[in-house]
């Protein structure tokens, strides 16, 4: 089971970056295995934010995002009062970003690990729970 950051999305759609291809491959891998995959629905405004700033293309940063919300595997996750309490006290405990505390509250809760790109996520959130990055996570797949 996995919880994936916007970090991942947006680094597979972005070619110019380093990582995109093993960003792809992950993501690739991932969807086709059918693994579970924990997602706040933030995921969705984060990739659809980013695209349209990368792009200057509102339509089609909303196309991929509508793609992504379609892929197999994803269990959407609403921020109720739960994941809020259970992501305010990791961004506390953990000096985060708020956002960053929603995926790895998603991730918590699911017992699953969270893979990203980030690496204050990765340094801040390896003493509560498996963060990795899709390069390590890869690895996991069958």
């Amino acid at each position: 089971m996995f919880t994936v950051d916007a970090s991942v999305y947006v680094s597979a759609m972005n070619s110019g970056e380093a990582a995109s291809q093993q960003s792809y491959a992950f993501l690739e891998k991932l969807h086709a295995g059918r693994h579970a995959i924990y997602s706040p629905t933030l995921l969705l405004v984060e990739v659809a934010a980013a695209i349209s700033r990368a792009l200057g293309d509102a339509q089609q940063a909303i196309d991929l995002t509508q793609s992504i919300r379609d892929l197999p595997g994803h269990v959407w996750i609403v921020l109720d009062a739960g994941f809020a309490e259970a992501s305010l006290r990791l961004a506390a405990n953990s000096r985060l970003r708020g956002a960053d505390a929603i995926y790895a509250a998603v991730a918590m809760r699911h017992k699953a690990a969270l893979v990203t790109r980030d690496r204050q996520q990765i340094k801040r959130l390896r003493p509560f729970l498996t963060v990795m990055v899709p390069e390590e996570a890869i690895e996991l797949l069958v």
